[in-house]
């Protein structure tokens, strides 16, 4: 940018502050197990009256900030997004208007109760709005948590913004206690990618589930976006996949309903299939240890090391990464066989490295769940394998061996999760 248009841009943004040349637009938050809008953040404008495209907000309360009106330009801001709201909720009540409050100001206007009289003064009740806070420029946390707390008494929801940047941390989560987590874009973006994403996706869901909160994923943007979201079990969408922040109108609504409609449909298709194609490859799995099991029952121990080296070698296809076999008292009977052109996601080291003949096992979950249990198989949850480092599941079996029927053994697999997908 030249310095001369750099100086127009500067001289644009300072007469939308100082004249609250703003406007509001709103963007959906989707319900699709509701199958129906459920509110709309209100999102500021500057508008540029030369040319009447839209400005930057972060553009504006920069300049707002380095010039001491960020109190009067985030009131400003408020302002609009409530008065826009206004009409469109006297004949939509059930739906909730999500207003960021610049978290920075609270330290300079708390107690002064300013934001309620906002919400009075165009006869919305508090329950219908959801306050979003991002704490990043909070410099004292105790005068957010009395402002949290003040308002959440009036009846406002509290959501806590930007969840899964570099600013958020789970202390904030404790100390506010958020009704509403709104998980950044960061976190969805490209996360077909990455395992690891994925991962905290569904811890973060997780966690949210268990304290009683409501996950928002914004910044949807693609059809695989929104399908990792709903499947790591997201509560609520936000993102361009619906639509842009824009102004409300009736004709906005009836698209958004036939877009949520057509989007359950296919959500619908798409979980079924996969389902589907889950269910047959776990039958193919336990079709393969069945026949593995038949096996190994008629062979003597010392034979078990050939059987499972045949089964991992043949069976390519299963994303085995080893298998072997303890006694019931988690002793390793075998050795800890590895499938064709195995490699280990880490250097081996103190931490990582397999098993051998004669290691207790009894400490480990599939050992352990499985005997307490008293079933004959055991599934874990991801964990990281001991043995290599990788993120796997184990399936622990027990069986009998008929040669000697007063002798069990414990088959255990394990399968590696894929990390790119």
């Amino acid at each position: 940018m030249s310095e001369e248009n750099r100086f127009q841009e500067i001289n644009t943004i300072k007469e939308i502050v100082e004249n609250n040349n703003i406007v509001a637009q709103y963007q959906p938050i989707v319900s699709l197990s509701k199958q129906k809008v459920v509110g709309f953040e209100g999102l500021s404008r500057g508008l540029n009256k030369l040319n009447s495209k839209m400005i930057s907000p972060i553009k504006m309360f920069e300049y707002a900030c380095n010039n001491g009106l960020a109190v009067n330009f985030d009131r400003g801001c408020r302002d609009k997004c409530l008065e826009g709201f206004k009409c469109y909720h006297c004949t939509n009540k059930d739906l909730r208007l999500f207003v960021n409050i610049e978290a920075s100001i609270i330290e300079e206007v708390h107690g002064s109760n300013y934001f309620l009289q906002q919400v009075l003064k165009y006869g919305f009740s508090p329950e219908n709005i959801v306050i979003e806070i991002n704490e990043s420029n909070v410099k004292h946390i105790d005068h957010l948590v009395a402002f949290v707390k003040q308002y959440r008494g009036y009846g406002f929801l509290i959501a806590l913004d930007d969840v899964g940047t570099g600013f958020s941390n789970f202390e904030r989560i404790s100390l506010l206690k958020p009704d509403i987590i709104k998980l950044d874009r960061s976190l969805i973006k490209d996360i077909e990618d990455s395992y690891h994403k994925q991962e905290i996706l569904r811890s973060l869901v997780n966690l949210a589930n268990k304290i009683g909160a409501v996950v928002i994923v914004e910044g949807v943007e693609t059809e695989v976006e929104l399908d990792y979201a709903l499947e790591y079990g997201a509560h609520l969408i936000q993102g361009y996949y619906f639509s842009k922040p824009l102004f409300l109108n009736n004709e906005l609504m009836n698209t958004l309903d036939d877009k949520i409609k057509n989007t359950a449909v296919e959500y619908k298709d798409y979980i079924h299939l996969k389902m589907k194609k889950e269910q047959i490859y776990r039958n193919k799995i336990d079709r393969h240890l069945k026949e593995l099991i038949s096996d190994l029952e008629y062979k003597k121990s010392d034979e078990f090391d050939r059987v499972l080296q045949e089964f991992v070698y043949e069976h390519t296809d299963l994303n085995i990464e080893c298998s072997y076999i303890l006694d019931l008292d988690g002793i390793q009977i075998s050795n800890t066989i590895f499938a064709r052109g195995f490699s280990n996601k880490r250097d081996q080291s103190l931490m990582f490295y397999p098993a051998e003949k004669g290691s207790d096992n009894s400490l480990k979950k599939y050992y352990y769940e499985l005997v307490s249990s008293r079933l004959n198989k055991y599934i874990t949850d991801p964990y990281i394998s001991h043995a290599t480092g990788n993120v796997c599941r184990t399936i622990s079996i027990i069986f009998n061996n008929a040669l000697n029927t007063d002798t069990e053994y414990i088959l255990c697999v394990d399968f590696t999760l894929k990390q790119n997908s």
